[in-house]
């Protein structure tokens, strides 16, 4: 299926159904073109208005993006509270449903190896009557 190239107008054959132009240099002449470059002594170069306006579009977009940099202390909070909220509540259905799966704590170890030294004691007993 044969298309017209947006640039240059001549008929190609694209290698899929979104392309445009027949060439890269078309493609790279219509930016030019679109973002208003010219020709000066061996390249391109924006041209003043253009630059002038670039520069007027930045600064109304930094303005905006100025506005949402604002932190919102309230969201912090929430945000928050909820992750408590849940690790809590997991935290407690586990301790309830699934008791083995919970982490050791330090009260736990220390328990275990009070647990294992009066093992040893009794071992030692043993063997020693």
């Amino acid at each position: 299926m044969e298309k017209n190239c947006k640039y240059c107008r001549e008929l190609f054959n694209p290698r899929r159904k979104n392309h445009i132009y027949c060439c890269p240099s078309c493609k790279t002449m219509a930016s030019y073109e679109r973002n208003q470059y010219k020709y000066v002594s061996g390249h391109y170069q924006k041209s003043e208005n253009s630059l002038v306006e670039q520069k007027e579009k930045e600064s109304a977009i930094s303005i905006k993006d100025s506005k949402k940099d604002v932190v919102n202390l309230n969201s912090i909070a929430n945000s928050a509270l909820g992750n408590l909220a849940a690790d809590s509540l997991s935290y407690g259905i586990k301790k309830v449903f699934a008791p083995n799966t919970i982490p050791a704590t330090k009260e736990d170890i220390l328990a275990l190896q009070k647990d294992i030294n009066q093992l040893k004691l009794l071992l030692k007993m043993k063997t020693i009557n």
